[in-house]
C-alpha cells in the first residue's frame, strides 16, 4: 500500500510542478509588451531589423517586449483588430482602417514617405503599361498598400488585375526581383526601400519604368484599451527614439529618418485605398 501512496504523491507533486511552471510561463506571456511588426521580411530580418526598437521599449516600459507578426498581411491585420498587438506598426491603410473602425490610436508615424514603383528587368524592358497584358507583375502582397496603388494605376490603363493580367504574389521584394530577372513576371510593384532588400547586383538590372504614387509611411498605433496616460506615455517615448543610440541603430538599417507625431491629414491620405482594402479583405 505504501508504494502505491509514495506513486500517488509523486504523481501529484509532478502536476503540481507543471501547473506552476505553465502558470509562470502564461504570467510572464501575459506581463510581456507585444510590438506587432507588418510581415514584410522574414521572422529573423524582421527580428535583426527591429531589435534595437524592442530593446529601447523594453528599458523604458520596464517590462519584457516581444516582437511578434503574421504569416501574411491579411492576418497581420486580423491580429491587429484583435488586439494581440500592444503597439502595432502598420501601413496606413491598415492603420486608418483600425483608427475608423475599432478606435485604434494613431501615435507616431516614419518619414518619409513611402512610394510606388513599377519596375522591370533591364534585358526585357516593357514599351509601356498596356505591355503588361496576358503577363504577370510580382507583387510582394495584394494587401500591400503599394500593391493597391499601383493596380489601380494599372486598371486607369485600361487593365484590370487578374482579367488582362495575373498577379503573383511573393513573400519579400527580393523574391519578387528574382521573380523578375528569371522571366517569370514582366514587370513588379516595389518601393524604394524595397529596392535596398534586394541584392546589389540584382538591383543593378532593375529598371524603374514609373513612380506611380506617394504614401504615408508606417504608423504606430496603439490598441483601444490602451490609456490615455499610456499612450501618452508611449507617444513621448517613441518621438524621442531617433535621438537615442537604439534609434540611431534602427534608422540607420531601415531608411528611414525620422518618427513624428501621427498626423490626420496623412490618414485621410490613405482614403482612396480603403474601398479596394475592404473589398480586398473580405
Amino acid at each position: 500500500m505504501r508504494p502505491l501512496c509514495n506513486r500517488l504523491v509523486r504523481l501529484v507533486f509532478c502536476v503540481f510542478s507543471i501547473a506552476l511552471q505553465f502558470s509562470a510561463t502564461s504570467a510572464q506571456a501575459a506581463s510581456s509588451f507585444i510590438l506587432g511588426v507588418l510581415p514584410i521580411h522574414s521572422a529573423r530580418v524582421l527580428s535583426e531589423r527591429y531589435e534595437p526598437m524592442r530593446l529601447y521599449l523594453e528599458k523604458h516600459l520596464q517590462q519584457p517586449v516581444r516582437i511578434e507578426s503574421a504569416s501574411d498581411f491579411r492576418r497581420f491585420h486580423e491580429r491587429t483588430l484583435r488586439g494581440d498587438f500592444d503597439l502595432t506598426i502598420t501601413p496606413a491603410h491598415f492603420a486608418r482602417l483600425a483608427q475608423k473602425e475599432a478606435g485604434f490610436l494613431p501615435l507616431a508615424q516614419f518619414v518619409p514617405d513611402h512610394d510606388s514603383l513599377l519596375v522591370y528587368a533591364a534585358d526585357r524592358p516593357l514599351r509601356d503599361i498596356k505591355a503588361l497584358k496576358n503577363q504577370t507583375l510580382a507583387v510582394i502582397d495584394r494587401l500591400a498598400i503599394t500593391v493597391t496603388a499601383a493596380l489601380q494605376h494599372i486598371e486607369t490603363h485600361g487593365l484590370v488585375a487578374d482579367r488582362d493580367y495575373r498577379v503573383m504574389e511573393h513573400r519579400t521584394h527580393a523574391s519578387a526581383a528574382y521573380s523578375l530577372l528569371s522571366g517569370l513576371s514582366a514587370a513588379a510593384v516595389s518601393t524604394s526601400q524595397g529596392m535596398l532588400q534586394i541584392p546589389e547586383d540584382l538591383r543593378d538590372k532593375i529598371v524603374v519604368m514609373q513612380h506611380i504614387a506617394d504614401i504615408p509611411a508606417f504608423f504606430l498605433i496603439a490598441k483601444p484599451t490602451t490609456s490615455k496616460r499610456q499612450a501618452a506615455y508611449l507617444k513621448q517615448i517613441l518621438l524621442a527614439f531617433p535621438a537615442e543610440a537604439e534609434g540611431i541603430d534602427f534608422l540607420g538599417q531601415t531608411g528611414y529618418t525620422n518618427l513624428t507625431p501621427a498626423s490626420e491629414t496623412n490618414l485621410k491620405r490613405a482614403d482612396i485605398f480603403l474601398k479596394e482594402t475592404r473589398r480586398a479583405l473580405k
